[in-house]
């Protein structure tokens, strides 16, 4: 009997060391879909990257054990280019996205990989700290801080620019919500944008009246309340 049992866990683990064998080999290109912010992808699932238009590169490379623990694909990631030097952990899985310990600094340009869908474009530069980011169902939350120097903004496309002032957005997690406030740095009583962000990855947000002054591209008009997915 012990013999046998002995022969099943020689036989698991060849099997999941086959399993994670086929991973490494397999191309990054898999799981990194076709975009229009993408400039390029090279490596593999277990050692990739992707380019990102405006100069950018985001790396990663797999974690198995934290995988195994947390059950899902876990990498380590780092980001690279004019004005980014970001890097954190993250664990992907069917529910969405958790992401930990991101922290430095980073240009506005990477929100064409994180949202491509949005109506405007940025050049500003960004400091993170954002010890946690979850868009998962069930858990999603954030806590953390993202500090945006003075740039400019546009709408899509070909809009005129909209100079942006500094400022900091912040994430506190309570319950069963996290608190999201937009503030011009240095007046924290002065909000742009209000938000909430449930459990359930649901966002909703309100566009204060100095927001939408603030912030004409995002073509929200003051008072407006827009609830969606994450």
């Amino acid at each position: 009997m012990q013999a046998r049992r002995r022969s099943i866990r020689f036989a698991a683990l060849g099997i999941a060391s086959f399993a994670v064998a086929i991973v490494a080999t397999l191309p990054a290109s898999l799981i990194v879909r076709n975009a229009d912010w993408r400039s390029g992808v090279g490596g593999t699932v277990w050692n990739g990257e992707v380019g990102v238009a405006g100069g950018s590169r985001i790396e990663w490379r797999f974690a198995p054990l934290r995988s195994l623990t947390s059950l899902g694909f876990a990498v380590d990631w780092t980001a690279t280019g004019p004005d980014t030097d970001l890097g954190g952990q993250a664990i992907l899985s069917p529910g969405g996205v958790r992401i930990d310990r991101a922290s430095g600094s980073a240009d506005t340009s990477l929100l064409e990989a994180v949202q491509p869908g949005l109506p405007f474009t940025c050049d500003a530069a960004v400091q993170v700290d954002l010890p946690r980011l979850s868009t998962v169902a069930g858990s999603a939350m954030a806590e953390g801080r993202i500090a945006i120097d003075p740039g400019s903004c546009a709408t899509r496309p070909g809009g005129v620019a909209t100079a942006t002032p500094a400022m900091l957005l912040t994430a506190e997690h309570v319950g069963r919500e996290t608190r999201i406030r937009l503030v011009p740095e240095g007046q924290r009583r002065r909000t742009l944008v209000d938000a909430t962000l449930g459990d359930d990855a649901t966002l909703r947000l309100t566009m204060t009246g100095d927001g939408a002054a603030t912030l004409p591209f995002a073509g929200v008009p003051a008072g407006a309340a827009i609830s969606t997915g994450l």
